[in-house]
C-alpha cells in the first residue's frame, strides 16, 4: 500500500499527509495486526470514524451557523436567502457521495424549519405548515426550499450517470471490476458486502432510469415497447422487437407504412418526428430532462419533485435503509 502511494506521488505530484490521516479497522482485526499496519503506514488508528468526511457533524455545523446568525435581525426574505444559499449548501459534498438516512434528512430539515418560523433568539414560532410543503416550487405555492432526501438522491444519481457515460474513468473501471464486471451499471446488482458508496449510488438507479431516453442511432439495442425512446411517451408493454425493424436502412428513413399500421396515430406521429442521422451511429443514452441530453442535478431534482414529495424513489430492495 505504501509503495502504491509513493508511485502515485511520483506520477502526479500529490503527496499524502500522513500526519492528518487516520486508519479504521474492521471489527475482526486483531490488536496486533492494527499495531503492525499503523506502524508500517505511519498513520494514527481510530476505533470509530466519528468525523469521517464531516458526515456526523453536518447537523452540528448547521446548528452553529444558525446560532451565529440568530442574534441578527433578519426578515423572512433574509432568512430565505440564508437557508437556500448557506445552510442547504453545508451537506452538499457529503450528499454527493453518501446516501443519508431518512432520520438524518428529517433532523436537518427540522433545524431549517425551526429557524424559519422562530420569532427571535430562543423563541419558538408557530409552524403554520409542514416543511415538505415549503419545499414545493413557488409556482405551486411553496417556497422552493430543497427537500434534503430528494436532493441527496439527485446528487447521487449524477454519480450513476457518470458511471454510464464515462466508463473509462478510473472510478467507473473500479466499480465495474468489483460490482458489475459482466454487465453495465443499469443491469448491476447490489451484491454482498458492498461499500457504502456503492450502496448509495446503486440505490438511486430507479431515479436515473426514469429520466433516461435513447437517442436512435443503429437502433439495434433499443426495444420498441420496453425501452424509453419516444419523447413525451412512456412505454408499458414488454416486447423483444427492436426499433431497427421500423427503419428503412437503405434510405435511413422511418417505415411510415409499418409504423402507421402498428401504432396509434398520436404515437406514430411522435415516432416520425424523431430525426435519423444519414450515417447510423451507436445508440446513445441521453437525459430526457434537458435538450442537450446531458444530466443536470437540477432536472433530476425536478423529476423527483414531480412525483409524490413524500417518496424517495429508491431501489425497492434498498428501501429498508429508510
Amino acid at each position: 500500500m505504501k509503495d502504491i502511494l509513493k508511485e502515485y506521488e511520483s506520477c502526479l505530484g500529490q503527496c499524502v499527509n500522513f500526519s492528518k490521516s487516520t486508519i479504521f479497522y474492521s471489527s475482526n482485526t486483531t490488536e496486533e495486526e492494527k499495531e503492525i499496519v499503523s506502524r508500517m503506514l505511519g498513520v494514527k488508528s481510530s476505533s470509530s470514524p466519528e468525523k469521517y468526511l464531516g458526515l456526523p457533524n453536518v447537523v452540528d455545523k448547521i446548528t452553529l451557523r444558525i446560532k451565529g446568525w440568530s442574534t441578527r435581525l433578519l426578515s423572512q426574505g433574509g432568512k430565505e436567502i440564508f437557508i437556500k444559499s448557506v445552510l442547504q449548501a453545508i451537506p452538499t459534498y457529503a450528499m454527493s457521495c453518501f446516501l443519508f438516512p431518512k432520520a438524518l434528512c428529517e433532523m436537518i430539515e427540522s433545524k431549517f424549519a425551526r429557524f424559519w418560523w422562530q420569532k427571535g433568539v430562543g423563541k419558538r414560532g408557530i409552524h403554520w405548515c409542514q416543511w415538505r410543503l415549503l419545499c414545493r416550487p413557488k409556482e405551486e405555492c411553496g417556497m422552493g426550499f430543497r427537500s434534503m432526501a430528494q436532493f441527496n438522491i439527485a446528487l447521487l444519481a449524477k454519480q450513476g450517470w457518470r458511471l454510464l457515460n464515462s466508463p473509462d474513468s478510473l472510478v467507473a473501471r473500479l466499480f465495474k471490476a468489483k460490482y458489475f464486471s459482466d454487465s453495465d451499471f443499469r443491469n448491476s446488482s447490489l451484491g454482498n458486502s458492498s461499500s457504502y458508496v456503492w450502496c448509495s449510488i446503486w440505490a438511486t438507479k430507479d431515479t436515473l432510469e426514469k429520466g433516461l431516453i435513447w437517442k436512435v442511432g443503429t437502433s439495434t439495442n433499443i426495444l420498441i415497447f420496453e425501452d424509453s425512446w419516444i419523447p413525451n411517451y412512456v412505454n408499458l408493454i414488454n416486447c423483444n422487437d427492436k426499433v431497427a425493424e421500423l427503419i428503412n436502412n437503405n434510405e435511413r428513413d422511418w417505415n411510415r407504412e409499418l409504423i402507421g399500421n402498428t401504432f396509434l396515430e398520436a404515437k406514430a406521429e411522435l415516432i416520425l418526428r424523431i430525426p435519423l442521422a444519414m450515417e447510423p451511429h451507436e445508440d446513445l443514452l441521453a437525459w430526457n430532462g434537458e435538450p442537450p441530453g446531458e444530466f443536470l442535478v437540477r432536472s433530476s431534482y425536478k423529476l423527483l419533485q414531480s412525483f409524490d414529495p413524500t417518496t424517495y424513489a429508491l431501489q425497492n430492495i434498498y428501501r429498508n435503509f429508510y
